[in-house]
């Protein structure tokens, strides 16, 4: 278990770690494809596609499927339902108590959210919540999760609390340490039991029980 004093930043995926949206997420990206393009072969493999890469810009992975106009009509209808997930929301169990946590015990910390989700939609959730105040910057679709980090300049002793396999993949190529949510997570995404073994990764149920581990 690494130590949060050597750590100068950490970060954390908002879908299925700061707030319980996956299964609706995968019930949204359905419902506003469908919309627009009815039942077809294509459909379904954008769906299964959009569901399996969870972290990659919505944008990005529809665009693997449809043409532009079509793109931005799914996202518009997509969007349309996060909105009104997200203004109702509540964060994921001990995350307040994390994060005061952080802010009293380890004030030199930066907390960031990194995510491919969208940048509004994630502030709309943190100010609903007055969540706002706990985070360094939120960090979204605008690039990839590796291209934040860059951005950023993250050193090893740095945290990404994350529930995917690209999420895993993102903390490996960056080199920092790695915490797997799996109390909400998507089965879709979430990495295999011989990926989780192979990198000896630290995991947790929620911010409650990932706490409990810090603070013995």
């Amino acid at each position: 278990m690494f130590k949060l004093e050597n750590s100068k930043k950490i970060f954390i995926d908002f879908d299925g770690v700061i707030v319980d949206s996956n299964k609706f997420k995968e019930k949204a990206i359905e419902k506003s494809i469908f919309k627009l393009s009815g039942n077809n072969k294509k459909r379904e493999e954008a769906i299964n596609y959009f569901n399996a890469n969870a972290g990659i810009s919505r944008k990005k992975k529809l665009s693997k499927f449809f043409d532009e106009r079509d793109v931005l009509e799914i996202m518009k209808i997509y969007s349309e339902e996060c909105d009104n997930f997200f203004s109702s929301a509540i964060p994921t169990d001990g995350l307040v108590s994390f994060l005061k946590y952080i802010q009293l015990r380890h004030k030199n910390i930066k907390i960031y959210i990194l995510s491919g989700g969208e940048k509004n939609e994630i502030n709309l959730f943190l100010k609903k919540n007055n969540l706002l105040q706990f985070f360094e910057d939120i960090l979204s679709s605008e690039q990839s999760k590796l291209d934040h980090m860059k951005e950023i300049k993250v050193s090893i002793n740095d945290i990404f609390i994350g529930d995917s396999k690209n999420d895993l993949k993102t903390s490996l190529q960056s080199g920092i340490n790695f915490v797997l949510f799996e109390g909400y997570k998507s089965l879709e995404s979430f990495p295999s039991e011989t990926l989780i073994k192979k990198n000896n990764l630290i995991r947790t149920k929620n911010f409650r029980t990932l706490l409990d581990k810090f603070i013995k």
